[in-house]
């Protein structure tokens, strides 16, 4: 059987969500069963339910990153702090994955992943708004939820990790995301693509230099 999804941003549609599933059994037992997407501002009844009963949440901190000044009008800046807790999710316990959700972001490169990372890790907005220190977490953590806990979230089989027997997909970088300052991450740029092993991206030394 396939899992549901369905998107949620607000307290009460979470709540609406979570209701609807928690008193039901979960049908799969190699993923959750349910994941809600973005999933911004769960209560916490939410919380607790979604973490007892497994539901999935998949969140995207690139959102702050990028439209603090629509969340600061409209929630202002304590509520804004709390948003898309992927600290919180993390010590509730609850299945969470990474996303950018592209294209429905206003940044200009939707799509990458290392904004989103940035967005996590530093809990600050590009202007420099901070988005709240208490739901930081480390790039060991958002490179596991954008892999191997995305490829869980979906489940995708043999992919999100560099093992025998997974598909070798993977990207070389241009920097080490480990070791470089955590407002540097959105600069990171993919050096060559590599597909079941084969390259097919590289770019030239010149374009790789900066």
């Amino acid at each position: 059987m396939a899992f549901r999804v369905v998107h949620a941003m607000g307290d009460r549609a979470i709540d609406i969500i979570v209701d609807t599933f928690y008193e039901e059994k979960a049908w799969l037992n190699d993923a959750p069963s349910v994941r809600i997407e973005h999933a911004a501002m769960p209560s916490a009844s939410a919380l607790q339910k979604a973490a007892k009963w497994g539901i999935g949440f998949v969140p995207q901190p690139i959102f702050l990153f990028c439209e603090i000044e629509s969340y600061l009008e409209n929630l202002g800046l304590e509520k804004t702090q709390t948003l898309y807790g992927v600290q919180t999710f993390l010590q509730r316990g609850i299945a969470t994955a990474l996303s950018s959700d592209a294209p429905a972001t206003s940044w200009a490169e939707a799509a990458n992943p290392f904004v989103t990372m940035q967005a996590a890790v530093t809990r600050m907005a590009y202007d420099g708004t901070d988005l709240g220190a208490a739901e930081r977490i480390s790039v060991e953590e958002a490179l596991q939820l954008y892999t191997a806990d995305a490829k869980t979230m979906i489940r995708m089989e043999n992919v999100g990790q560099l093992k025998e027997g997974y598909e070798a997909n993977f990207i070389v970088l241009t920097d080490d995301i480990l070791s470089i300052s955590h407002d540097q991450l959105m600069h990171v740029k993919p050096f060559a693509t590599y597909i079941e092993g084969e390259c097919v991206f590289e770019q030239s030394t010149m374009q790789a230099t900066h």
